[in-house]
């Protein structure tokens, strides 16, 4: 079962339980997105729905069996209450579910802040809805996932037997409230609490970014803690994609990570002709749907079936899956 699990879901509309600030809903970014995306005529108000619609399809008409799509929590205080000032992009876990709903490849990771009040609750509540998973970008969050006050949480998440993605390293899109809350050494609370931990990008800080490297610690850690693993989301991308060549050359880590895209961050498949060879990188740069298109860029590139396939052992699937 092959399952993208790195697919962002993007909402604007507070009647949609969603929210994206003006820094980053008006400028450079958000326009370069709505034309990736073909959706430069769409208006605000549309948006979400028009977004849900190419995610839907883009899946369906995929080879993918599954796509996890990813909720995203708000900022909160130290008193557990939402922090509206600091928190630039929200998307419910309600919302999630109900996107989910509009397609069965599409599976909901949602999304849990441990500083809320009733995270515990949320907790339950995301457990018994379905989720797959929990996704936290803690740099972003504001969550520093060694604080000891968070360990009944990852312990509760451990029983329920859902896995934490969460982003390590340098975090580029959603404007950071700590860095140093993405390095992956402070994740060893949760991976020694018991839960699968799927380090996204492997802890890779991106091309931009490289006296901020993490990928070694991640690597090193993967021989001490037997439940962490990786995912290779946004490593055909510009900003990440030396990394797939790490991951590729070392056999452990080919043996621990998973695949993913980050959608809607997009495909490049030309930074890889020096590889791939001209030709072969224009014939997959016009390929129009970025699931596949990611998918078999990285077939491209030497990419085993076993990392495709390997999210559908780590994520908490329904029983009713065909895995």
């Amino acid at each position: 079962m092959i399952i993208d699990m790195h697919v962002h879901l993007v909402g604007m509309n507070r009647a949609n339980g969603c929210f994206i600030s003006p820094r980053l809903s008006s400028g450079l970014m958000y326009h370069l997105l709505s034309w990736e995306l073909g959706m430069t005529g769409v208006g605000k108000e549309d948006w979400d729905l028009a977004y849900r619609d190419q995610v839907v399809a883009w899946a369906d008409e995929s080879e993918l069996d599954g796509v996890g799509i990813l909720a995203f929590d708000a900022v909160y205080d130290e008193l557990g209450h939402f922090d509206h000032d600091r928190t630039q992009y929200y998307v419910s876990n309600d919302y999630c579910f109900s996107v989910c709903e509009y397609s069965e490849k599409l599976f909901p990771i949602a999304s849990v802040n441990p500083w809320r009040r009733d995270a515990m609750d949320e907790l339950e509540r995301v457990s018994e809805m379905g989720a797959v998973a929990l996704k936290l970008i803690p740099n972003s969050h504001g969550v520093d996932p060694s604080d000891p006050r968070f360990g009944r949480f990852w312990q509760r998440a451990a029983d329920l037997g859902l896995p934490l993605v969460s982003h390590t390293s340098f975090e580029h899109t959603i404007p950071a409230l700590e860095q140093a809350y993405g390095k992956p050494e402070r994740l060893k609370l949760p991976l020694e609490s018991g839960m699968t931990v799927i380090a996204a990008h492997c802890a890779g800080s991106g091309v931009a970014h490289p006296f901020q490297e993490d990928f070694g610690t991640w690597r090193a850690m993967l021989d001490d803690y037997p439940n962490l693993w990786g995912d290779i989301s946004a490593m055909a991308s510009v900003s990440r994609f030396p990394y797939i060549h790490r991951v590729l050359a070392d056999e452990e880590a080919r043996r621990r990570v998973c695949l993913g895209s980050d959608f809607p961050v997009p495909v490049s498949p030309m930074v890889f002709s020096p590889q791939l060879g001209w030709q072969k990188a224009r014939e997959l740069g016009q390929i129009t749907n970025p699931f596949q298109q990611n998918l078999e860029v990285f077939r491209a590139l030497g990419v085993e079936e076993d990392v495709m396939r390997r999210a559908a052992e780590l994520l908490r699937l329904p029983e009713s899956v065909e895995r």
